[in-house]
């Protein structure tokens, strides 16, 4: 299998091909071939989007047109051509690429384990998997950090009990189910006449849900060994130590095969989610534990919203600034703004734009939307604003080496206003690899 390997929002009339490895060596006759039957291939993720191509490839007289949008990942372009679609970031017209696990480590512990970003990523089991550098799959530390957050807020409000079966060799008494063939077997063909194996019901943690969490939670941590050199785990070790400690008289059931669901409890809400994580993340390593150490892995194939990624990279630096009162995909009637900001100092809506605006205006319809959410009645209500006042609207997008490498009180003021009253735009960092 050939993975061609080619930047996010790749666009022919900005970017070079020649920025793409082996392009004209190899790459160039390589996907000529696969248009020959075909004028047009598109990829795309109907779960992220169903107006953005992840990648797009047609001819075009006698070369070929290729391009790419925010989504990154991986896909199949045919059945023996594959496609790996990197993150990388244009600021000033120079090209970055973008760190992408310290922004997930950093990011996502920010996120609490009640919104909801399933429209994160998307991965499709129904494809065959593709083999690629452990170093290059950059969907595993998204899943495996909510999980972890998701499990913290299981082990902080008690895990979930329930009945399960034990089979135990007991001495000098009889309890629930006699197993007949191992008691002859392990006890009477040895002599042994005191001791009977039974089989009986326990109710207690040691459940299989809770084992699957387990078995689970025990594949993270083999997997962010890895990243020991990293401080980015600092923030991560008084959860993971937490729940180590809750698992104690959890059994690590490692022999574990298939998925496991468990029915909707409204007091055990976030086990639902746990679980689901835990499937996914043991199904893309086909609950291989010893995966997680190998230089090369098979993955499904996978999609990531970049746009999402750096929506939370911001909500990140806010909640890092603002401890309380930062709102996150909080729904007012049909419209869900991407941040609100209430808090004694400030009040605002922020809209999170994954563009490049340094060097061009910011797009009309990027103004009309966050005009049309500083003027919600339910915005204005929850904030508890007159209706007489102006409600700041700031639109936030990247910029590599910005001087806004947080977004305290000072930075958010130093907001640039466009031609519109009370409508601003604010650049920030983001952490590249230099």
């Amino acid at each position: 299998m050939q993975t061609l390997k080619i930047r996010e929002n790749f666009h022919p009339n900005y970017h070079n091909y020649s920025s793409i490895q082996d392009f004209d060596l190899k790459w160039k006759d390589i996907l000529k071939n696969e248009l020959k039957e075909k004028n047009e291939i598109t990829v795309k993720c109907h779960k992220i989007s169903s107006e953005l191509n992840c990648f797009y490839i047609k001819n075009d007289e006698d070369d070929i047109y290729l391009e790419t949008s925010y989504i990154i990942g991986l896909d199949f372009i045919s059945d023996d051509l594959s496609v790996m679609v990197e993150p990388k970031f244009d600021s000033n017209k120079n090209e970055f690429s973008i760190d992408f696990y310290k922004i997930i480590f950093e990011s996502l512990p920010s996120v609490k384990y009640n919104e909801d970003i399933s429209n994160l990523y998307h991965v499709d089991f129904t494809k065959p998997t593709i083999e690629i550098n452990q170093k290059e799959d950059f969907l595993t530390p998204i899943l495996i950090i909510q999980f972890i957050t998701y499990f913290d807020n299981i082990c902080h409000k008690g895990l979930q009990k329930g009945y399960y079966w034990i089979e135990n060799n007991l001495s000098n008494k009889v309890k629930g189910k006699i197993l007949i063939k191992e008691t002859l077997k392990k006890n009477h063909f040895k002599s042994n006449f005191n001791k009977t194996f039974c089989k009986y019901q326990e109710f207690g943690i040691d459940t299989i849900e809770n084992q699957f969490l387990k078995f689970a939670f025990q594949f993270c941590i083999n997997y962010l060994n890895q990243f020991d050199n990293l401080k980015l785990l600092n923030n991560f070790e008084p959860k993971i130590d937490f729940i180590r400690n809750t698992l104690e008289r959890v059994t690590l059931n490692t022999s574990i095969r298939k998925t496991i669901y468990i029915k909707k409890n409204p007091l055990f809400s976030a086990y639902e989610k746990a679980l689901e994580l835990a499937n996914l993340i043991l199904k893309r390593t086909a609950f291989n534990i010893t995966n997680t150490t190998k230089n090369k892995r098979e993955t499904y194939p996978y999609w990531i919203d970049m746009s999402k990624i750096f929506e939370l990279h911001v909500l990140h630096l806010l909640r890092k600034s603002f401890k309380e009162g930062i709102y996150y995909q909080k729904k007012y009637g049909d419209r869900i703004p991407d941040i609100v900001i209430n808090s004694d100092s400030l009040k605002a809506v922020i809209d999170v734009k994954y563009k490049d605006y340094n060097q061009r205006s910011i797009e009309i319809e990027d103004i009309r939307q966050i005009a049309a959410y500083a003027r919600m009645k339910s915005i204005f209500k929850d904030l508890k604003k007159d209706r007489n006042e102006i409600l700041d609207a700031i639109i936030v997008y990247p910029k590599c080496g910005s001087q806004n490498q947080s977004l305290d009180l000072d930075n958010l003021n130093s907001k640039t206003e466009l031609n519109y009253y009370n409508i601003y735009k604010l650049d920030v960092g983001i952490p590249i690899i230099y």
